[in-house]
């Protein structure tokens, strides 16, 4: 019986030593709770018995976040009035959906720095979308401008999100949709 046990512990043991990290994620490995190491795709050791610990990140994923509207698994489009209502720098109204793609650029930032860099990083963007249309006329956020307010978007929450060092990087940002 106790060589059985002992079988069965060292089986365990080898059971948790291995890993695998997908080719689109980076793992973060942790020794007691301290960060030790990161690994890229494929299969790895780590120690057993939750001494090393593996906390998988997506890092090689465009993700999205949509400002004034959400589509659903079925491809159904809701509007959201409390995200795309703005006032431009004319005292006009507009409705103004965006489109924000991102990518999380270092796992540990991202794992450790806030407990959530998504909503960071939407309210960031919804602060200085308001920020840019705020000081735009309502003909420019309605026909010619919206290139320029798009690059003026992306290089603000680009520079603040590398004072946050929440671990995201902004891939693009796009006007979806924009009516008075």
């Amino acid at each position: 019986i106790l060589v059985a046990a002992a079988v069965l512990a060292l089986v365990i043991c080898v059971m948790t030593c291995f890993y695998t990290v997908d080719d689109k994620q980076q793992a973060v490995i942790t020794t007691f709770g301290k960060v030790t190491n990161i690994t890229d795709p494929g299969l790895h050791f780590k120690l057993p018995m939750g001494i090393q610990k593996v906390h998988k990140v997506d890092v090689n994923i465009y993700q999205k976040i949509e400002l004034g509207y959400t589509t659903d698994k079925n491809g159904v489009v809701t509007t959201n009035e409390s995200e795309s209502a703005m006032i431009t720098g004319d005292y006009n109204i507009v409705n103004v959906d965006f489109f924000v793609e991102y990518k999380i650029s270092d796992p540990v930032q991202y794992l450790y720095s806030s407990n959530d860099p998504e909503l960071i990083l939407k309210n960031l963007i919804q602060s200085q979308v308001r920020n840019v249309v705020g000081s735009s006329t309502v003909d420019s956020v309605l026909t010619s401008g919206k290139e320029n307010i798009q690059m003026q978007v992306k290089d603000l929450v680009s520079s603040i999100l590398e004072e946050y060092e929440i671990g995201l990087t902004l891939v693009d940002v796009k006007i979806q949709d924009a009516e008075p």
